[in-house]
């Protein structure tokens, strides 16, 4: 991903976490780093996003196995309910989706292994409902 659409693509990210009610935070040097960090890193409650994040015209993008490893390894650091994501911006069709990996290991993630990013919203406000709910 070329730089100024990288970071463009990043800081378009971090604005509509904000915009979710997510504190959000772009880490401008994570791919020269040694250090375990995440292109992005949000919470809300007690979930933290740690985010590998791409920008893409293509229909798929390969995500290397470092750096999924990375998304883990800053999670492992916390005690928070830590969910790895990597979140592609498909141009094409004009939609940020995720996908939340099991596993660090090369991935190519596509539109049709994805889901859109509103749809990890719900997903977490049900798990954050579930938990006031439950005693």
């Amino acid at each position: 991903m070329n730089r100024d659409i990288g970071k463009n693509a990043e800081r378009e990210l971090v604005s509509i976490l904000r915009g979710e009610g997510f504190n959000a935070v772009r880490i401008p040097t994570s791919n020269s780093s040694p250090n375990p960090l995440p292109d992005i890193f949000a919470t809300k409650g007690n979930n933290l996003l740690s985010i590998e994040c791409k920008s893409t015209w293509e229909s798929k993008v390969k995500v290397k196995e470092h750096q999924v490893k990375k998304l883990f390894d800053f999670l492992s650091m916390f005690t928070m309910n830590g969910i790895p994501v990597i979140a592609v911006k498909f141009k094409q069709i004009h939609e940020w989706r995720v996908l939340v990996p099991e596993k660090a290991e090369d991935i190519v993630v596509t539109i049709d292994n994805t889901i859109p990013m509103e749809n990890l919203f719900k997903i977490l406000e049900k798990k954050v409902e579930e938990k006031i709910l439950t005693p």
